[in-house]
């Protein structure tokens, strides 16, 4: 099991034990999808964050450009697709500055990590 997948299986297990109750929408994102379509964040996935105006996801996977454009579909090289971080991509369209990371260093220890953009600071609230 990757590490998203993980992510989120726990994320929801979390959110269900709390009473949270919702109808989860599955959203296209990440490397499968740059190396099927050359766009790891495809418009759909955009309008379907527009309209729920939320968004649950785990990590995903980035490359540098050139190993990026290796792994593209045989179809898709030459046509122009650039890699992109779609991470930053959301960040960036939904003018995102606040970034969430938790992080269960050991078992005992767990950590939040609060990087915010605008004032390049990463802040630890354990």
């Amino acid at each position: 099991m990757v590490l998203a997948e993980l992510f989120l299986r726990e994320s929801l297990r979390v959110l269900e034990a709390s009473g949270f109750d919702a109808d989860y929408v599955h959203g296209d994102i990440g490397w499968e999808f740059w190396c099927k379509e050359g766009n790891p964040l495809p418009q759909r996935t955009i309008d379907l964050i527009d309209k729920h105006k939320i968004a649950l996801f785990g990590a995903i996977t980035s490359k540098p450009i050139d190993e990026a454009k290796a792994e593209l579909s045989p179809e898709l090289p030459g046509k122009g697709f650039t890699y992109s971080s779609p991470i930053v991509g959301l960040r960036q369209l939904f003018d995102l500055d606040i970034v969430y990371v938790l992080v269960n260093l050991i078992k005992e220890i767990r950590s939040i990590f609060v990087r915010e953009e605008k004032g390049t600071q990463l802040t630890n609230r354990s």
